[in-house]
């Protein structure tokens, strides 16, 4: 089998690198708004806020997210795997990246929505600092993508 491409595999991490970077900055913003909107004092919304058991069934869904996307994240990385050609292995694996980033980042939307209903900035706080570390655990590497391109059968299973 010939050897990848330098410039193909380098083009592939750049990208996905790129839109994996935009994705992961989306959650300091959360932050940010949460902590603008609920405020430093974090006081409960009028109202009351919602029912606890409503507040750990919604943080429920976001832990299953951080773990969906895990899941999803290895599963088309071992079908990027059985692609036939270079091409088509390497845009599974950017879209494998893609989608389980974004799968990521939506427990920490759960989790600004979660402050937003509550007025506790920490549901915010603790589902955001989960989905970067979830990111930067699955960050996309150069030498992945360069062990896939070259030989599908020894690249990572995820």
């Amino acid at each position: 089998m010939d050897p990848a491409p330098p410039l193909l595999v380098d083009a592939t991490a750049r990208v996905t690198a790129v839109i994996c970077a935009a994705i992961l900055m989306s959650i300091p913003i959360y932050v940010v708004m949460a902590w603008v909107i609920v405020g430093q004092g974090g006081a409960a919304p009028a109202g009351g806020g919602l029912p606890s058991v409503v507040t750990w069934a919604l943080a429920a869904v976001g832990a299953a997210l951080l773990a969906a996307g895990q899941a999803l994240w290895a599963a088309l990385r071992r079908s990027a795997a059985s692609r036939p050609t270079l091409e088509e292995r390497l845009a599974t694996y950017r879209t494998a990246t893609v989608v389980s980033f974004a799968v990521r980042e939506s427990a920490a939307i759960v989790g600004l929505a979660i402050t937003l209903l509550t007025g506790d900035l920490r549901w915010c706080l603790v589902l955001g600092a989960a989905a970067v570390l979830a990111m930067l655990l699955g960050w996309p590497r150069r030498a992945d993508i360069a062990r896939l391109a070259a030989d599908p059968a020894a690249a990572p299973i995820g």
